[in-house]
């Protein structure tokens, strides 16, 4: 089957991952934040996105240990004619 032409990134994701500073019993709550905007290369997201960041890593009642962007890309397979 012949591969088409990738097309994308068709989504970006954000994940931002902290924990509390408080804790139940011997434990941390873990946070995995996901941000999903439906056109991510609009002016303004990348901002809006860099802010939340820096809003949760500047907190002090929680962790921020990483965030990440992944990106979505499609690669289409037709069928031999």
């Amino acid at each position: 089957m012949p591969l088409g032409t990738p097309e994308g990134p068709t989504q970006s994701q954000w994940t931002l991952n902290a924990v509390s500073v408080l804790r139940v019993g011997e434990y941390p709550v873990p946070f995995e934040i996901k941000a999903l905007p439906d056109n991510p290369d609009a002016d303004g997201v990348y901002d809006i996105i860099q802010r939340f960041i820096d809003l949760i890593d500047a907190s002090a009642d929680f962790q921020m240990s990483h965030a990440t962007r992944t990106y979505t890309h499609i690669q289409r397979i037709t069928p031999t004619a």
